[in-house]
């Protein structure tokens, strides 16, 4: 996915094992829109973490004890992030052209579509949701407000009460009980998460056991998945509070192990291609699904289409970003 970390002298030093966590939570959210078979549902808790680890590690790069500089951070990134989500809903919309026609028709579809960025696919509501948190938080380090930023982090309860938890809002049985894919529920409080935790990254790093906490998240969210399904509230869809937890966990835990990851092939995957994989995985999958199914091979998609995606959806990254080295011009990152 797209990272807003801006490329200014003041910038840190490449994280080796946050581009290893890029690489892991893009093969996670590919998870969350393909079969993998059994192994889908156990992934279900740490996979429904994926986008929030995303918008920690953007977060996390905003930081600056200088909220001028973090002003120009979140600006900088701001016009990164619009040409991206600009091409990528073009392309879905070209791509949905020939059998679904134009599907921008009326103001209240393009009210839609600046309000939650999915008009032509789900997916790039994670453009549109990083583009309204960049704007505020701007806003809020150009206004010097960056001491009010910890009230926006409980705002990710929102994500949990409309989806997991909605039974808490009403009887109906519904999957969600109103979009929680949005910068409200994600991009704002995980945004804000990531850029406390850079502000007292110090004073956390005294804490030699996140990996042990880690650990213990896994055993929360798999617990709360299995009591969810046990008291009949399995008809949702949406992150676990253990979803929440075990992001933030690994994240912290990654940023007291920088190196770790150093030179391997998931670095360089998290590096050069993850937000390509990102944005073309729907268009990947769909290409596969049609040429699988025309051999009668469907079944090896249900069991290893996350996996197919994956590999077909890097193949389609590394083309994009050689073409762009090839031309000088580097629009999608």
């Amino acid at each position: 996915m797209v990272s807003t970390a801006p490329p200014t002298p003041s910038r840190p030093q490449p994280i080796s094992s946050l581009y290893l966590l890029k690489c892991l939570f893009a093969f996670f959210v590919v998870t969350c829109h393909t079969p993998m078979g059994i192994a889908k549902g156990w992934l279900h808790p740490l996979a429904m973490g994926a986008v929030c680890v995303f918008f920690l590690i953007s977060g996390y790069f905003l930081y600056s004890p200088d909220p001028s500089k973090s002003y120009q951070r979140a600006m900088k990134s701001l016009r990164t992030v619009v040409p991206i989500f600009l091409i990528v809903s073009l392309f879905y919309w070209a791509w949905l052209l020939p059998n679904y026609g134009n599907t921008l028709t009326s103001f209240s579809q393009l009210w839609t579509w600046l309000l939650t960025g999915n008009l032509t696919s789900g997916h790039t509501w994670y453009l549109m949701a990083m583009l309204q948190g960049l704007l505020l938080l701007a806003v809020i380090f150009r206004l010097r407000g960056e001491r009010y930023i910890a009230l926006l982090t409980p705002l990710c309860i929102f994500g949990l009460l409309g989806s997991q938890y909605a039974f808490l809002l009403t009887d109906e049985r519904t999957r969600y009980y109103y979009d929680v894919y949005t910068s409200i529920s994600y991009s704002i409080p995980f945004m804000s998460i990531g850029y406390l935790i850079a502000k007292h990254e110090s004073t956390l790093q005294k804490y030699r056991h996140w990996g042990g906490l880690f650990a213990c998240s896994l055993v929360v969210a798999y617990a709360e998945r299995i009591l969810l399904h046990q008291t009949g509230h399995n008809y949702a869809t949406g992150a676990l509070f253990g979803s929440y937890l075990t992001a933030v966990l690994i994240f912290i835990w990654a940023l007291q192990h920088k190196s770790f990851g150093t030179g391997s092939w998931m670095e360089t995957i998290g590096a050069k291609y993850s937000g390509n994989i990102y944005y073309f995985h729907i268009a990947v999958a769909t290409l596969i699904v049609k040429g699988l199914f025309s051999f009668g091979w469907g079944g090896i998609y249900t069991q290893l289409g996350s996996i197919l995606v994956f590999i077909g959806s890097l193949i389609v990254a590394y083309i994009i970003v050689w073409v762009q080295d090839k031309v000088g011009i580097h629009l999608l990152k």
